[in-house]
């Protein structure tokens, strides 16, 4: 085996931290994305309901009122 520089220990240890930290990242987008597609598998557009109607206590605007003159 090659002999290290002085550097050597220091590079290892850095390319490790960096697998490592790359390693958890790719599990976590993974994660991501099961969940997305699992939201997705169980959302269907043709089982959406409507929103049920509001009640509103607001008048159309053909029926409002103008201001009243004497």
């Amino acid at each position: 085996m090659p002999e290290l520089d002085k550097y050597g220990a220091y590079l290892i240890s850095a390319f490790g931290v960096t697998v490592v930290v790359l390693g958890v990242y790719g599990l976590y987008l993974w994660s991501r994305l099961q969940g997305a597609r699992r939201r997705a598998a169980s959302y269907s557009g043709r089982n959406v309901t409507t929103a049920a109607p509001r009640a509103t206590t607001a008048q159309p605007a053909s029926k409002a009122n103008g201001p009243s003159t004497p």
